[in-house]
């Protein structure tokens, strides 16, 4: 089997070459050595790597693995790989594609939805429900959608009301308070789709921030609005954090009302506009470590870069999470007035 000498470098999160994939298992390091170079230390491996799956299933590879101690480790004994077969080569070549994660991220997720539904029970399984019908309208309706040549922020917006009635529906059950977190939801959804086009309007960005979002304005998926998916994903992020903080409104107006159903419209809109300020101090924090956790690589450059502050944040990278950021928050903030509102005037009238 003729084998490459191969780094695990940080690969695409989508590939779509002419390759053939494999799973694989390292079970003897045949050679190892290091050398010094610009990137520092780099160790030398020579494996050999079993097969798992497919039509190689079984039959052991000799390859060579190159590390480096700022990037990733060496591999050892029992370390389980991705393995990639390059077609169009004469002779058939096979590299280390990088660390075969999934069983990991299988075991995460079950763990995820064990304390959930153990904790949470009945509604547990329910928010779990909605959460597989939100990657089912994402995965087989939206996403295809939009590669098909579709307004992606039409299919985003609608997408986003399909997913805020079904989920909200299935995790709180079929009730007044639902109906009025929906109600809700759907108003402030309205007002996030405004001003993230009026930011991104006014801060002229035009979705090309990522160097996924640069990829799909190349060949098959150049009939993309960039722009427009921008928008999308800034519409379908708010929702996020809208659906906790008008449920948890609605449902602070109905136990009040049921405390004392002789208090009117105002009294029941201050009462529950007291409890959600609390609300809004604890969620935007939360809200903003969020993307700050997400992006914590691209914060440890920006403080230790020479380019001036205001130069980098005038980067389209850093524009369009600032406003994704921001319009989050903001949607967040007006979701408690406006879902207090609706719930006050429904249980205090008389």
């Amino acid at each position: 089997v003729n084998c490459l000498k191969t780094t695990e470098t940080t690969t695409p999160i989508v590939t779509d070459y002419d390759e053939q994939f494999y799973q694989g298992e390292v079970v003897e390091i045949m050679e190892e050595s290091e050398s010094e170079g610009w990137e520092g230390t780099t160790n030398h491996q020579t494996l050999q790597v079993e097969i798992e799956n497919g039509e190689l299933k079984g039959e052991i590879l000799t390859l060579e693995y190159e590390s480096t101690a700022n990037s990733q480790k060496s591999l050892e004994v029992g370390d389980r790989v991705v393995i990639v077969e390059h077609a169009g080569a004469e002779q058939k070549e096979y590299t280390i594609f990088e660390a075969y994660r999934v069983p990991s991220l299988a075991w995460l997720f079950m763990i995820f939805v064990g304390l959930t539904a153990l904790i949470s029970g009945k509604k547990g399984l329910s928010s779990l429900l909605g959460l597989a019908f939100t990657f089912l309208v994402l995965i087989e309706g939206a996403v295809p959608l939009i590669i098909k040549g579709w307004d992606p922020l039409g299919v985003s917006f609608g997408a986003a009301l399909l997913i805020m009635v079904i989920s909200i529906s299935l995790a709180h059950g079929f009730h007044k308070r639902t109906f009025l977190a929906i109600v809700s939801t759907a108003i402030t959804l309205h007002l996030a789709l405004a001003l993230g086009w009026m930011a991104v309007s006014f801060s002229k960005l035009f979705g090309l921030g990522s160097e996924d979002a640069v990829f799909l304005s190349f060949g098959e998926f150049s009939n993309i609005d960039l722009k427009g998916l921008l928008l999308g994903a800034i519409v379908i992020g708010s929702l996020g954090v809208l659906d906790d903080i008008t449920t948890a409104q609605t449902a602070t107006i109905e136990e009040i009302h049921k405390a004392n159903t002789k208090l009117h419209f105002k009294d029941l809109y201050q009462r529950g506009l007291s409890v959600g300020k609390e609300h809004i101090a604890s969620l935007v924090n939360t809200l903003i470590l969020a993307y700050v956790g997400a992006s914590f690589p691209i914060l440890i450059l920006l403080v230790s870069s020479t380019t001036p502050l205001w130069v980098t944040l005038n980067n389209e990278f850093m524009a369009e999470e600032i406003v994704r950021t921001l319009i989050g928050s903001i949607t967040l903030i007006t979701a408690v007035p406006i879902s207090t509102v609706l719930a006050a005037w429904m249980y205090g009238r008389k």
